[in-house]
């Protein structure tokens, strides 16, 4: 078993379980919270986590990290940890199929610096990385980092995107839950809107438990789009309410190609 594999343990099942050496929660306490993307692992795409210990600029003396890395379930189930020390310049490329090959949901990552830095009161490290998602046509996209896990419930403001009408049918949006609380289960209101902004059509969202993530075509959402976009060249996705992180638009071709794009 290769050394970067601490702090895993085989479960019977074939999946490792979620005995981890650092609770995302005390990583949240410790002024590092480790920030959330979506993760993939199915028969189209794959994700691999990407990342490179910054504290080798920025300490000198103490460059050495630990990177933790936790994958979560569609339902916000932990279902594998990981650990890796790295050392000066070090870095991680983490195919995350090596431990869940077939999870989708969430990934969340945070990089500690083995030394404790005294952070100033209500000062916070978030981690950057990034996630490489491969299709199996060959086709790779990539997103970086942008919202950290919290621990308490918050509102989401209104995240919009515009989409290209002629591929409707292939569109959709990939929607994740970056609240760790237990109670802090993400629900809000997608919008279909025109160009001009007119609101074409609305419906409530499906409730996505804490660190739990859903895919969802927008043909699902609105079964009547292509109607209401009409001959238009472009329409625009609005979704807000409670506990989501930024969004991701997508498009999954028929050939097997697939796009992810945060809002």
């Amino acid at each position: 078993m290769p050394h970067y594999w601490m702090g895993l343990r085989s479960l019977s099942s074939g999946i490792f379980d979620m005995s981890s050496d650092l609770a995302i929660s005390s990583a949240i306490e410790r002024g590092y919270p480790p920030a959330v993307l979506y993760l993939r692992n199915d028969d189209v795409v794959t994700t691999e986590v990407c990342a490179f210990n910054y504290f080798s600029t920025f300490l000198k003396e103490q460059p050495d990290a630990e990177a933790h890395v936790w994958l979560f379930d569609g339902q916000g189930k932990e279902v594998c940890y990981f650990r890796k020390d790295l050392g000066f310049n070090g870095q991680l490329q983490l195919m995350t199929t090596e431990l869940c090959s077939n999870v989708s949901g969430t990934v969340a990552m945070t990089l500690l610096p083995k030394k404790d830095i005294r952070l100033r009161p209500g000062k916070r490290v978030t981690t950057g990385y990034y996630t490489q998602y491969y299709s199996q046509r060959h086709a790779i996209t990539l997103s970086h980092e942008r919202e950290a896990v919290v621990t308490k419930s918050f509102p989401t403001p209104a995240w919009m995107q515009t989409y290209l009408a002629k591929l409707i049918g292939i569109s959709g949006v990939v929607l994740v839950n970056s609240c760790l609380a237990p109670d802090g289960e993400a629900s809000g209101t997608a919008r279909l809107r025109a160009l001009d902004g007119g609101i074409l059509d609305e419906r409530p969202l499906p409730k996505i438990p804490p660190m739990g993530a859903k895919r969802i075509a927008t043909l699902d959402l609105f079964p009547d789009a292509k109607r209401l976009v009409g001959s238009a060249e472009s329409f625009a996705l609005e979704f807000s309410g409670s506990n989501m992180a930024s969004p991701f638009s997508y498009y999954e071709f028929a050939n097997g190609k697939f796009s992810l794009h945060h809002f």
